[in-house]
């Protein structure tokens, strides 16, 4: 993959010179060979340009970690978050049948502890790879995890049942919305007790994603390098705040 983005890196550089050269040979006002400079070199950058522009003065202002409340409990409750299902690919290893569906990490919070993980589903991808190119939106679904028993082949892996049910029966939320411009992303993460509505914790990041493999920011707005990781946030760490609720929420074993 990354052989072929240096070579479409390596052709757009020839365009961009061609196309440079050709407002030259049209005309010879200097200031429409500018413009096309200019036009060369943000097509392919301007988010990343909004993406740094929105993310300092962001940083002064939204950053927020708030932790008013704790509790213990057996499971727990995501959106905007976890918000995907995937089928795991059978060459991998040997599993089976009830394996077979994931949702997002949920693994990661039965393995903490709690007896079960729910999340509601609002996209499907077809391969265990998460290519955007596989993604498809499908109508909110809610989908329940549930612990199997340890592979002794892979003691250390979570195995997990996931399957739709028809309501929620966790007690806390996990509510995660997220602001895109570009490569910044602000997520705003809450965890409220669903009974009363009442506000546990938050935590408000700023946050700069950076193309895997990629150093310099590349057509990345066309959303073709979806599998991005964070380069940078403010405040905190990508896991500070990824465990954020595992600081709230304790599993009762």
């Amino acid at each position: 993959m990354s052989v072929v983005v240096l070579l479409v890196m390596i052709l757009y550089v020839l365009l961009a010179v061609g196309f440079v050269l050709l407002v030259r040979w049209i005309t010879p006002k200097k200031l429409y060979r500018w413009l096309a400079v200019a036009f060369v070199i943000l097509l392919p950058t301007w988010d990343a340009l909004l993406g740094y522009m929105i993310y300092y003065p962001a940083c002064l202002f939204i950053p927020k970690v708030a932790l008013h409340e704790t509790a213990i409990s057996e499971s727990i409750y995501y959106e905007g978050v976890n918000d995907y299902v995937y089928m795991s690919d059978r060459r991998d290893r040997d599993i089976t049948e009830e394996e077979l569906t994931n949702v997002g990490t949920l693994h990661k919070a039965i393995k903490r502890g709690f007896s079960f993980a729910e999340a509601s589903v609002v996209e499907k991808y077809d391969d265990a790879f998460l290519t955007s190119q596989t993604r498809v939106r499908i109508p909110p679904t809610l989908y329940k995890c549930v612990p199997l028993p340890v592979d002794s082949r892979l003691p250390h892996y979570q195995r997990t049942s996931c399957s739709v049910v028809s309501e929620v029966t966790s007690r806390y939320m996990v509510k995660v919305e997220t602001i895109k411009l570009g490569p910044a992303q602000i997520n705003f993460k809450k965890i409220i007790e669903i009974s009363s509505g009442k506000l546990m914790a938050e935590y408000n990041r700023v946050a700069l994603r950076s193309p895997i493999g990629i150093i310099v920011p590349f057509f990345s707005w066309l959303d073709w390098a979806d599998g991005v990781g964070i380069g940078q946030q403010c405040p905190g760490t990508e896991g500070e705040y990824l465990d954020f609720e595992f600081k709230v929420l304790k599993p009762r074993h």
